[in-house]
């Protein structure tokens, strides 16, 4: 791998992990940080469309494992099923759903299986 492309997945692989620490934020924390946005919108649709592309490159890359790949697309189905629920996608939703926790923890289990808290 050449130093541009090794630049390039690093890069990603930074990209990827704060889409999986904004994930895991609490509610508080992710509703300040994206405050004037649709919070829950902007959660899901920064993981599925931007971080699950750039998962799939760093699984080609060796950069992940198929574990943590396995783990990131658990919670791309987890936001899926949840698409299905208009009641999960407000603020209020997102401090208090079982749902939305439930995304949160799978997040730091992936935090912690890429070693960065």
């Amino acid at each position: 791998m050449k130093e541009n492309e090794i630049d390039e997945v690093m890069l990603l692989y930074d990209n990827f992990v704060e889409i999986v620490r904004q994930l895991s934020m609490s509610a508080k924390e992710q509703i300040m940080k994206l405050e004037g946005m649709g919070v829950t919108d902007e959660i899901a649709s920064d993981f599925s469309e931007i971080g699950m592309l750039y998962a799939q490159k760093l699984l080609s890359c060796g950069w992940i494992t198929q574990e943590q790949f396995g783990l990131a697309q658990e919670i791309e189905e987890k936001l899926k099923e949840m698409s299905q629920k208009k009641e999960l996608w407000n603020n209020d939703a997102l401090s208090n759903s079982v749902e939305w926790n439930d995304c949160r923890k799978r997040g730091m289990n992936l935090l912690q299986t890429l070693e960065v808290q």
